[in-house]
């Protein structure tokens, strides 16, 4: 991923947040709530920046929203399969500290969650100590976001 993909994704409008992230993803974007077929065009067009080799979109459905995001503070996005029900296991979400906001999700991730750390190392030891007493949990990944972007 080169600085011209981010500089080009900062001028589209109907984007909220770039986050670099580290694991088997290089770049999470937050998109501004559009119809299906906005989205899909918008995909469309993130697809044609040079520099971009493949992307995977998640469309949230039912979803909690906390707190806000916080300016200059690590992000942590989290993708769960889970084996509870998925309304026991978001209730469960509400709870963690620094919560910004969790949807359901169809296709390979049951739960997507976007919560904000004070340290990148927080967010780790979250990921690593904290998720795992959270019940019904198949598997999960946690994608770190030092640095994020957040557009106003």
């Amino acid at each position: 991923m080169t600085k011209n993909v981010v500089e080009e994704l900062k001028n589209n409008p109907n984007i909220d947040l770039i986050a670099p992230v580290t694991g088997r993803f290089d770049l999470a974007l937050r998109l501004k709530q559009n119809t299906p077929e906005q989205i899909v065009q918008l995909v469309s067009q993130i697809r044609q920046i040079q520099g971009i080799q493949t992307t995977q979109t998640l469309f949230g459905f039912n979803g909690i929203n906390g707190a806000h995001f916080q300016n200059q503070m690590p992000l942590g996005i989290s993708l769960f399969n889970v084996t509870s029900p998925i309304e026991t296991f978001v209730n469960q979400l509400k709870t963690f500290p620094g919560l910004i906001e969790a949807w359901t999700t169809p296709g390979q991730f049951d739960i997507v969650a976007l919560w904000q750390a004070r340290t990148s190392d927080e967010i780790v030891k979250s990921a690593f100590e904290k998720f795992p007493t959270l019940k019904g949990i198949a598997h999960s990944e946690t994608l770190l976001a030092p640095t994020p972007l957040f557009k106003q």
